[in-house]
């Protein structure tokens, strides 16, 4: 056999399948940025300002995290979660959903529910696993009873894994966002540690996701955005509006038999019309060494580090996007669908030819390399060929395709991942081809779950699965780890973040402040920075409160809270030292308020002294000694509507204070903001009108 007639015939058919699936690749990265900047669209959408995020009133939001056998990490995710998020937790509730036949999660998740009351664990009607879609259209099922149970109306439900971190103002986001977009889908980044040689290969099956998503997240996801063409959804970090949901009625909003129901769900939606909104946005923030950089509103997960566990997640995305969800038909469909619908369709289908031609080309990649270091060995083209003509096109390409997933590993995650990723060796990096290779093996193994079902290499199941005339297919779940505390002290928001990105500072003054040596002795930032007159003390006492999770009172709104039969119960003598103004009694809590000179101290001097658990609310010290020094008998402001709805239980009384400094606010009235926040129970979205 003439090897090198061998060689050179698969490397001609290589190079006409590279040419085919590389070049209108290129075509569509041009014109799409094109597109994108005569529509005035950017890489990112830097328009997502925090004060666009912060003077929207905060409307009730729905999570749900659909979990098998999650026990070793479901707590630790929700409590982050929860401690971390930049938005009021009466506004959210996040869902749970367990199976009955998974003893541990339910036990986690019940301990979690004791600390939270914002979180409720859903037990799924079948014993699992069923799929992930299964899970969450039962979780929906008993979202919209939990809603008419309640007397209150969710504007969104957002998915997330058990797995995710989730960033601090994705809620601000989505409640912003959800009043103009029928669904939203957030960036997905994978967590990964700084590159090192030290640590090249023991994280080498992660690192192939991060080149991948980031690519994958930053350029192709924008592009399809720009061109109006299909935005699929990722499986996390989406958000479909309330409304959507109900028109669904009873039947199930994701599709239960589908691996890949996100991408379905997504995919059929776009077909009828409603497409799926990329929000990549980023804001500032302080970073340890001072510096501040723009950061992305993304999903942060952790992703396998094993070629097994890659090769089974990715196994299931391949079979359930191209083999379950979209066929060629889609490409010629008849429906009104876009060109760049059309074409979208078609990039995701032949994801799975691509993913089985990059190997074959690298045994002649291989042989081009050995006939350089040995000249006796035959070149596979001649010089005046077409072929070798059209293998340097083909090799443009490459190094072209190796710029564009450099430039984003670039912006999502900075040099040193660009230097391993893309040129570690050059030309063909380790990375890229461990990545291949994973491809590969999914894309086979998913070719031979749709040829001969999931159970096909387990002869055991296969017996039992003789009779069955259908072939299904069940939740091939990846076994999840999560980030230490330590490790997710990196995501959380400082108050240096908080007064950059509400704009109360500039990023110059605030690292003029952290140099300059004239702090008096112990004395905090916050503190400098109002003495220097950067800030003023309320934007300090509001960023502290963003920082802190508690919420702030408007002056206005601290007058039409303020019981006088709640203060007679205290000497006003102390509560004037201590600087705690007591507003009511909550559960088993006195809810007080407090401000920027308050001490913790006497915080738990007071709780103490009256043997009170206190819940905090922050208000400006003004108000607070012009309320304590006001005669206990003097006619009080006219008092919130809404607190009536707070003292027959239909609301609590964080939620009162939230309607009435939006009411304060924007001019409307209370019953307008509640209805807009979603706290009176209705199906129907069309009454809610923007604030």
């Amino acid at each position: 056999m003439n090897w090198t007639v061998v060689i050179q015939t698969i490397g001609f058919i290589l190079i006409v399948l590279y040419l085919f699936c590389g070049l209108d690749d290129v075509i569509w990265f041009v014109v799409s940025r094109i597109v994108g900047l005569i529509r005035h669209c950017t890489t990112t959408d830097d328009n997502l300002s925090f004060e666009k995020l912060r003077n929207t009133p905060p409307k009730m939001l729905a999570i749900s995290i659909a979990a098998w056998h999650e026990s070793g990490v479901i707590g630790n995710v929700i409590a982050n979660f929860i401690n971390t998020a930049d938005y009021p937790k009466s506004m959210y509730h996040l869902f749970v959903g367990v199976y009955p036949n998974d003893p541990e999660t339910i036990e986690a998740v019940e301990e979690v529910t004791r600390v939270f009351p914002n979180v409720h664990m859903i037990i799924n009607c079948k014993k699992g696993p069923t799929t992930k879609a299964q899970n969450i259209n039962h979780m929906i099922r008993r979202i919209k009873e939990y809603e008419k149970d309640n007397g209150i109306s969710f504007a969104s439900l957002t998915v997330h894994d058990s797995e995710d971190v989730i960033h601090t103002y994705e809620l601000l986001a989505t409640n912003y966002l959800i009043d103009n977009h029928d669904a939203l889908q957030f960036p997905v980044f994978p967590i990964m540690k700084m590159p090192k040689f030290s640590n090249f290969f023991k994280q080498l099956t992660t690192a192939t996701y991060a080149d991948e998503f980031a690519e994958n997240h930053y350029i192709s996801m924008v592009e399809r955005r720009n061109m109006n063409a299909f935005v699929p959804c990722a499986g996390t970090g989406f958000a479909i509006s309330m409304k959507r949901i109900r028109e669904f009625g009873n039947g199930d909003v994701l599709p239960s038999e589908s691996l890949t129901e996100d991408y379905l769900l997504s995919l059929s939606m776009f077909k009828k019309g409603i497409s799926f909104t990329y929000v990549l946005n980023r804001l500032p923030r302080v970073m340890a060494n001072g510096k501040v950089r723009k950061d992305y509103i993304t999903t942060r997960s952790l992703f396998p580090h094993t070629f097994k566990a890659a090769v089974k997640q990715k196994t299931r995305w391949t079979y359930g996007i191209t083999m379950q969800s979209i066929s060629i038909k889609d490409v010629f469909t008849k429906q009104k669908i876009s060109f760049a619908g059309r074409y979208s369709f078609y990039k995701d289908l032949k994801a799975k030819l691509i993913n089985l031609v990059p190997i074959l080309g690298y045994s002649v990649s291989f042989y081009c390399i050995l006939t350089m270091i040995f000249s006796d060995l035959p070149p596979i083209y001649t010089n005046d060929s077409a072929t070798y003509y059209m293998s340097m096109i083909v090799f443009a390409i490459m190094i072209l395709r190796q710029v564009f997933r450099g430039y984003a590993l670039y912006h999502v995650y900075g040099m040193r991942s660009v230097f391993f990723g893309c040129l570690l060796p050059p030309l063909l990096p380790i990375r890229l081809i461990y990545g291949n290779i994973i491809n590969l093996t999914a894309t086979i193994r998913a070719f031979r779950m749709k040829l001969f079902g999931e159970n096909s290499a387990k002869k055991t199941k296969a017996v039992k699965q003789k009779t069955e005339k259908k072939k299904s297919v069940s939740w091939s779940k990846t076994d999840h780890e999560f980030l230490s505390g330590d490790q997710l002290r990196v995501y959380r928001r400082m108050l240096g973040d908080t007064l950059i990105v509400q704009r109360y500072l500039t990023a110059k003054q605030f690292n003029e402040a952290l140099k300059n040596d004239d702090k008096e002795n112990g004395e905090p930032i916050g503190a400098y920075l109002i003495r220097k007159g950067f800030i003023t003390e309320e934007q300090m006492v509001r960023a502290l409160g963003t920082v802190k999770h508690v919420q702030f009172i408007n002056d206005e709104v601290v007058r039409k809270i303020v019981s006088n039969s709640v203060l007679n119960n205290f000497d006003r003598d102390t509560l004037l030292e201590y600087k705690i103004l007591p507003l009511t009694y909550e559960d088993d809590r006195c809810v007080i308020g407090i401000c920027n000179e308050t001490k913790s101290e006497d915080i738990e001097k007071f709780s103490s002294d009256h043997g009170l658990k206190t819940k905090p609310m922050f208000v400006m010290e003004p108000v607070l000694k012009e309320v304590l020094l006001s005669h206990p008998e003097s006619p009080a402001a006219k008092p919130l509507s809404s607190l009536k709805l707070y003292y027959e239980g239909k609301i609590s009384f964080e939620q009162a204070v939230i309607i009435g400094n939006f009411a304060l606010l924007s001019g409307k009235s209370e019953r307008e903001i509640r209805r807009y926040m979603g706290l009176e129970y209705h199906t129907h979205d069309t009454d809610k009108a923007a604030i």
